[in-house]
């Protein structure tokens, strides 16, 4: 027993002051120090959440992309919420339930859980529990590779900057809730860093040479939400539920907009009202609204990171009760008015196909 533990003292005293093992040790920190902490679970707070706001190389925004002929047939072929298209008539692949792809997955308001383990940093979304792996161990991309709905993604870090250089894509999916397409050519590099501990930048430029004359860029910026998990999100339920909502307001080609309900106004629920939403993902977050007797409201969510507005036109009450309206951006509002006059119960559907429940009081 004497002997066993004069040689566990040893090899101790070797683990200790080895400078072979000392100078192992120095370097894995060293190795440590260059790379940066992306774990945790964080939620979009872009300005423009639900699409992208697009530049050119040099920063300057684009109000119109600049396709090619190949892109720009793709372009009127694709049929996206808003302006004449609905859930019913739109080919948007997501109201098939199809994975949206990189980067369209980061229009969807709903969390992603950044994981960093050795040689690979892990993104789990909450939105159809997709899956992207970013291999950081030195490998290049697969030659000949089947493309795929997320593509094919390394990395590379920068200091505390993730660099990902991501190929391998197929063409079913769109860049954006707009329909902007690309090809199997796509490339798309990302530069992912935490500003601060709470907020995380991911700066995204995409070279597609068939379908672009140039290289875009845009950026996402997400808010670290340290108390929450990933929840479950299943697709098919909530396409189930939005095509509901449009078949009741009977959205066949149109938008809420021009649907015809009972003659009647929005005076019924004109002032203000006070109340709660609760977003795609449970969140609670409380919110207010004002309406007026000229058919627009406006609801506005006090999200602690960055508050959200709806700025809603063509509101109308029917006889029975049910209000309608719309936003410019394709954004629905469909609720249902207390008989006392007192209460607005509804969804608010966005263009994206994320749902929202909402209540509201006079105070």
């Amino acid at each position: 027993m004497r002997i066993q533990r004069i040689a566990s003292l040893g090899f101790a005293a070797l683990i200790t002051f080895s400078p072979v093992l000392l100078a192992q040790t120095r370097s894995g920190s060293r190795k440590a120090a260059r790379t940066g902490d992306l774990t945790g679970v964080w939620y979009p707070s872009s300005v423009n959440t639900f699409n992208f706001i697009w530049t050119d190389p040099q920063g300057q925004r684009l109000n119109t992309l600049p396709l090619t002929p190949w892109g720009q047939e793709k372009f009127k072929a694709n049929h996206p919420i808003g302006g004449e298209y609905t859930a019913l008539t739109s080919n948007d692949p997501n109201f098939s339930c199809l994975p949206p792809g990189v980067p369209n997955i980061y229009t969807h308001a709903y969390p992603v859980e950044l994981v960093q383990i050795q040689g690979r940093a892990i993104m789990f979304f909450e939105y159809g529990h997709f899956v992207r792996q970013i291999f950081t161990d030195g490998r290049e991309h697969p030659k000949d590779t089947n493309p795929t709905w997320m593509g094919d993604s390394i990395g590379r870090w920068e200091g505390d900057t993730l660099v990902i250089d991501s190929t391998g894509f197929n063409d079913k999916t769109w860049l954006d809730v707009s329909g902007h397409p690309h090809s199997e050519s796509l490339r798309m590099v990302e530069r992912m860093r935490r500003v601060d501990h709470n907020t995380l930048m991911i700066d995204i430029t995409i070279d597609d040479p068939q379908a672009y004359t140039t290289p875009l860029k845009t950026q996402r910026k997400y808010i670290l939400k340290p108390g929450w998990n990933i929840m479950e999100y299943i697709c098919e339920d909530n396409r189930v539920s939005f095509l509901d909502f449009e078949k009741k307001v009977g959205a066949k080609g149109t938008n809420a907009a021009h649907v015809t309900v009972e003659p009647a106004t929005s005076q019924s629920v004109a002032g203000d009202w006070k109340g709660n939403i609760v977003l795609a993902d449970a969140t609670s977050m409380p919110a207010v609204a004002s309406f007026s007797a000229e058919s627009t409201g406006t609801i506005i969510v006090a999200d602690p990171s960055s508050p959200i507005k709806y700025q809603f036109q063509n509101l109308t009450v029917s006889a029975a009760g049910t209000i309608t309206a719309n936003t410019l951006d394709g954004t629905n509002f469909l609720g249902e008015l207390s008989k006392d006059g007192k209460q607005i119960t509804g969804d608010i559907i966005l263009a994206s196909g994320t749902g929202h429940k909402i209540s509201l009081n006079r105070p």
